[in-house]
């Protein structure tokens, strides 16, 4: 018995030694850019503690003690002359064993971001992935064809045909993700013409022979905006995030830093592009085997009177310019240059039959994104404009789905302050010859519902006590990263810019600067004339309470939460800002669960075995 204990007694010792090392094993990782001679290290409590360069560029890691207690953490670049210190002091998570892969100089990773809460679960089963992410920046970093990239810049109008990119790497607080024989190049219309360049991604374009597609959360396309012309970065994403809590099928989007060929190219917010797997990833759940998803059209608007309106002019497709009804996908049809136009001109025809129009769209789909186009003031979209939206058709039920996007201009930005309080009767570009038969047949067929959507939507969300304080939690987010992005000199040949400073950034989340109408004071403004308009208040009272969403799929970098699933937001009914899973996914720092925790089990078990020993 004695000889028992005593054993026991060691193994206890031995176990609580094992526990305190392991307590204090911390994983840092860090992504930064040393130069020449430099290492990388994090000091904690005055110890510098050299890190390794993993197998992801310019992503270092390494174990060291945590700070003791209320002390906090730095990263360093070292170097025999000097070491070079990060301005910022890091905290480290209480019961962290991994701080997730961070970023040089910036104070924070994740953010604590409100979240949106739900107006309507998803009309159509949607794909939840990593790619709309709102509470942190990641990073990607390109390593391409330095000569053929520089003809773009030289010319960003230029058709040089895609870049090969040699390597991409994807990395957040908590995934990485890495791809070969990735094409890049310029993306935008006018604003091609500024000294920052968008971009757009294809994720297989020099890699078509591998065994399986290669997919970013589910995308064989993304675009990399720029947003030369929102002093605030914040308008698409805002918007983006009120359709998906709204049960619209919607573009996702994440802001990201970009780096080419180990430089600079400032901060972009990544975003789907019209692609057979966006429109699966939206419409069908990620079901990429789905036999029926049909060509996708882009709709632009180049003047007054050369608009994608819908409207039907005849069976000759010269009639039906390819610059104002862009065929983006074929989707699963088989479709060439002689009759690529027939599904769009058919549409047309439909709608000037006087067809049905719940048989053509889904009225209640249709009906939110031109919801939110009245609601935010998108003069330059599907609606005021007959411009910036997707139309994708279903070739076994033949119904058509609109998915507007392109929303830098929205939430007072170039609009006029009588856009801020015109009613939606009213909400249509001035003169007579306004041609819009789908939005007309559904205002004129659905007005109860439109305005039971409008109703819903600024009780659920739409009102400045909700968007205050996410839009305060991204300017304390954004703020490091608009300061960096707005002192990197333009890499693009053309000299646009329209000279935004962070304080423009900071002053237009809230207020008018620069005659633009913040974004906050148009939320305001808007949302108290849809009260007085419909007469009603924006207080969350006497709308049903939705029940979890059972639908949907998840994948790479999905939000979890525990308990019955709820696809579409938290359980307590609201849209998840992002990944808020307490395990560290990404391929450099691997995953931690709690060794703590089990070693207090042992702990206990063990002391209860001795004294049932004894």
């Amino acid at each position: 018995m004695i000889v028992q204990l005593y054993i026991l007694a060691l193994l206890l010792l031995t176990l609580s030694t094992a526990i305190v090392v392991k307590a204090d094993d911390i994983n840092y990782a860090v992504i930064a850019f040393p130069s020449g001679s430099q290492g990388v290290a994090v000091s904690v409590d005055g110890q510098t503690h050299q890190l390794q360069a993993t197998q992801y560029p310019n992503l270092y890691q390494g174990k060291a003690p945590a700070p003791s207690s209320s002390s906090t953490y730095q990263y360093v670049l070292t170097s025999g002359s000097g070491n070079q210190v990060e301005t910022t002091q890091r905290n480290l998570a209480n019961g962290a064993t991994s701080t997730g892969n961070e970023f040089f100089n910036r104070s924070r990773t994740v953010y604590d971001v409100p979240s949106l809460p739900v107006a309507y679960h998803p009309l159509y089963p949607p794909l939840f992935t990593g790619m709309n992410v709102s509470n942190e920046i990641a990073t990607i970093i390109l390593s391409l064809n330095q000569t053929g990239f520089d003809d773009y810049q030289q010319n960003p109008s230029g058709d040089f045909g895609y870049v090969q990119v040699y390597n991409m790497t994807y990395i957040s607080s908590k995934q990485i993700y890495t791809f070969q024989g990735v094409g890049i190049k310029t993306s935008g219309g006018s604003t091609k013409d500024y000294t920052k360049q968008s971009y757009k991604i294809k994720m297989d374009k020099f890699n078509k022979d591998a065994p399986e597609k290669p997919l970013l959360f589910g995308r064989s396309v993304v675009k990399l905006r720029a947003h030369p012309t929102d002093m605030t970065f914040a308008r698409e994403k805002l918007l983006m995030d009120c359709l998906a809590a709204a049960g619209a099928a919607t573009l996702s989007g994440s802001w990201t830093r970009l780096y080419v060929n180990d430089k600079q190219f400032g901060l972009y917010l990544m975003i789907d592009d019209a692609s057979t797997h966006f429109i699966d990833n939206v419409l069908h759940a990620g079901n990429y085997s789905y036999p029926y998803t049909g060509p996708t059209y882009k709709g632009n608007a180049l003047s007054d009177t050369e608009e994608a309106n819908l409207a039907y002019v005849g069976d000759d497709p010269e009639l039906y310019s390819k610059y104002i009804y862009d065929p983006k996908d074929d989707g699963e049809l088989k479709l060439n240059k002689s009759n690529e136009m027939e599904p769009i001109i058919g549409l047309t025809k439909r709608i000037a039959s006087n067809e049905s129009v719940d048989t053509i769209v889904d009225p209640k789909h249709t009906l939110i994104h031109m919801a939110f186009n009245f609601l935010t003031g998108s003069w330059d979209g599907f609606w005021y404009q007959a411009s910036n939206y997707y139309i994708n058709q279903n070739i076994q039920s033949n119904k058509w789905t609109v998915i507007s996007y392109d929303f830098d201009e929205t939430f007072g930005n170039g609009a006029e302050t009588s856009m801020m309080t015109i009613p939606y009767t009213e909400f249509k570009k001035p003169g007579g010859n306004v041609t819009r038969p789908l939005q007309d047949a559904l205002i004129q067929g659905y007005a109860a519902d439109f305005e039971q959507i409008l109703t819903t939507v600024v009780k659920r969300f739409f009102k400045p006590s909700v968007i205050q304080p996410i839009l305060e939690a991204w300017e304390q987010m954004l703020l490091e990263d608009i300061t960096w992005d707005r002192s990197i000199p333009g890499h693009s040949a053309r000299n646009k810019t329209e000279g935004f400073t962070v304080q423009d950034f900071i002053v237009n989340m809230n207020s008018a600067q620069r005659d633009t109408i913040g974004v906050l004071e148009w939320v305001r403004g808007r949302s108290a004339a849809v009260c007085q308009q419909l007469n009603i208040n924006d207080t969350d009272v006497g709308l049903p309470v939705l029940g979890h969403y059972t639908g949907g799929t998840y994948g790479d970098g999905a939000v979890i939460y525990s308990g019955h699933p709820n696809a579409n937001g938290n359980s307590d009914g609201t849209t998840p800002s992002g990944d808020s899973s307490d395990n560290d996914t990404s391929g450099a720092s691997g995953s931690h669960s709690s060794s703590m925790f089990l070693s207090t089990c042992i702990f206990a078990t063990l002391f209860s075995a001795i004294i049932t020993l004894s």
